[in-house]
């Protein structure tokens, strides 16, 4: 008892000796870090525009460490590389989909930042990461500082892995059918890499091969990618009955996913990104002949 009273008054005397210490004089607004805002760029004002304020993404570009893969070497996006990238990105995911959709339900299911990177994601394997998908909040993009997002090579890449890493955020929100995993259940392998003909065990590319999700994305991206003709070309490759079936019924469970769940045909979906696709390079070969033009 003596001893909890003494605890008692030790208390009081160190929190009154506190309370005389902190006097109304005493000014705590000085600070030696530097609290000023940091100006918007011209690049930080058409991210509000077209991405913040209107669809509440926001755009990391400017380096934060701390929030990127600590097990890769990484480097920061130039910032001259971030518009036409996000410009493109826009027009070949995001404005198909809110015309199919409408914005509301783009809105609610895009992801609620997008991290860049300028360089590739290489692991350990040599393989490398184009993009990630993060459990619904967020999808970083690599190698944004490697060439013109406008050139066709990049401008085919940089659409099938947005399309492919949104389908992620999609799955993540309503996971498609039970089904879809148990067709190709026994043939997942970590060694994907390796295979040379995935269309011959029922993939549409190695990566689908990795397991259901990436299974599942690569399907969805590649029919958003491939042409009706090529398409239905795939069906007809393999030389199992059973690999074509296997393509055959991931098709179909993919567009009635895609339709029943989030109301997307998937069939207009691919003609307006192809569509845009090419308009985009129609541009850009028209400014390339301009400044050849002018050069000349």
């Amino acid at each position: 008892m003596k001893m909890n009273r003494l605890k008692y008054w030790i208390f009081t005397i160190l929190f009154t000796g506190l309370l005389a210490a902190c006097s109304d004089d005493d000014d705590f607004s000085d600070t030696i870090l530097d609290t000023t805002p940091e100006p918007l760029t011209e690049t930080d004002v058409w991210i509000m525009e077209n991405f913040t304020q209107s669809h509440n993404i926001d755009v990391i570009y400017k380096w934060r460490d701390f929030e990127t893969n600590q097990e890769l070497n990484l480097v920061p996006p130039s910032e001259d590389r971030v518009i036409p990238f996000l410009d493109v990105i826009r027009r070949v995911w995001m404005e198909p989909y809110i015309k199919l959709g409408g914005v509301s339900f783009f809105n609610k299911t895009a992801p609620k930042q997008l991290m860049l990177v300028g360089s590739a994601g290489y692991l350990e394997d040599g393989l490398y990461l184009l993009g990630e998908a993060e459990q619904g909040n967020r999808i970083t993009v690599y190698s944004i500082n490697n060439s013109d997002p406008y050139e066709e090579g990049m401008l085919l890449r940089n659409t099938n892995t947005f399309h492919h890493e949104y389908v992620h955020i999609l799955h993540q929100l309503e996971k498609y059918p039970p089904a879809f995993e148990e067709i190709s259940a026994m043939d997942y392998t970590t060694n994907w890499a390796a295979i040379s003909d995935p269309y011959q065990l029922g993939f549409v590319s190695n990566y689908a091969a990795a397991d259901a999700n990436e299974d599942f994305a690569e399907t969805v991206a590649k029919f958003i990618m491939m042409d009706d003709e090529n398409w239905q070309g795939m069906f007809l490759y393999p030389d199992s009955e059973e690999a074509r079936k296997k393509l055959k019924e991931k098709e179909t469970i993919m567009l009635q996913y895609m339709k029943n769940v989030w109301g997307i045909d998937m069939h207009q979906l691919r003609k307006l990104v192809q569509d845009e696709i090419a308009k985009i390079l129609k541009e850009n070969k028209q400014d390339n002949e301009e400044e050849q033009s002018n050069d000349d």
